[in-house]
């Protein structure tokens, strides 16, 4: 469709990064070394690079939307509109999260804490609901956000804050993942690729399974879970991951314990087992994944 013939009115997304903006800004303003200052300064250059990526996905995405015909009224940009917050409401939210901190790195964290947890892993388990014209470009923006996200915490420079944010974003995919949501297994070095089928019925008795481990007093298999593009360091040791699947197999066996095909979660259980034994051998680490 001719972008010159559609009759939208535009949506207004000038406030959408407001308080990235204003969070780096004041961070820069507290900072007490040139080593916080040249921290700061270069998130804010990866920032510029970022907003330039953001604004061309944006064009894209409202290109696609309207090819496909789906072109929104006033009333609905109107609507859209009026569920952002307010710049008044959003300096509110500044002087609460950012003004009060101590240091430039207190920000940071206030700011990640809030901004890189639930809703960079919300947008990214939205990817398997894009339509396929934009899907792709779609993939490519969150590696873009992600990427960003990694360095802004990085350049923190806090170990436990790192495992902190680790946590957080656990918590919400389990928060957001359905039974629908394949998991895979991820091993360091790599082992046999866990097949699609597998996958998925591994997703649909991953909560059942969670539970499970709850009642034995072992680790949970969400506890495990970390996005592969991560690496090695967000895993665990692939020995942890073993201790709660060979807990589940013999709760399972034992039956003391109902789960919805038994037979079928037992032979992936024994799969995850053998595939783990193998990497603990070499002293090797494992996640799991949620698929995208």
């Amino acid at each position: 469709m001719n972008a010159a013939l559609v009759d939208e009115p535009p949506i207004d997304t000038s406030l959408e990064h407001y308080m990235e903006e204003r969070a780096l800004a004041i961070a820069l303003a507290m900072v007490r070394t040139p080593e916080e200052q040249a921290k700061i300064e270069h998130l804010a250059n990866l920032r510029d690079a970022l907003m330039e990526h953001r604004q061309a996905h944006s064009k894209e995405a409202t290109a696609k939307r309207h090819a496909r015909g789906e072109i929104y009224s006033k009333a609905r940009v109107a609507a859209i509109n009026a569920l952002a917050p307010s710049r008044e409401e959003m300096d509110s939210n500044v002087k609460g999260l950012y003004l009060e901190q101590g240091t430039s790195e207190d920000v940071l964290r206030a700011h990640a804490r809030t901004h890189f947890a639930s809703g960079l892993v919300s947008k990214r388990l939205s990817l398997a609901l894009m339509p396929d014209d934009i899907a792709e470009s779609a993939r490519e923006m969150q590696e873009h956000e992600e990427s960003f996200a990694r360095a802004w915490i990085d350049a923190i420079g806090d170990l436990s804050f790192v495992n902190e944010m680790r946590e957080l974003q656990r918590e919400a995919v389990m928060m957001f993942r359905t039974a629908s949501r394949p998991m895979y297994l991820v091993t360091y070095p790599e082992s046999d690729v866990m097949n699609d089928e597998t996958a998925a019925a591994l997703g649909k008795a991953w909560n059942k399974l969670d539970a499970l481990s709850q009642s034995l007093g072992v680790q949970p298999l969400s506890g495990f879970i970390a996005f592969d593009e991560e690496g090695e360091t967000a895993g665990a040791a692939a020995s942890e991951i073993l201790t709660t699947v060979r807990a589940l197999i013999a709760a399972i066996e034992s039956g003391a314990h109902k789960i919805a095909s038994k037979k079928q979660v037992l032979e992936i259980l024994a799969s995850l087992s053998a595939t783990l034994a193998k990497v603990a051998g070499s002293g090797g680490r494992a996640c799991f994944d949620v698929d995208v």
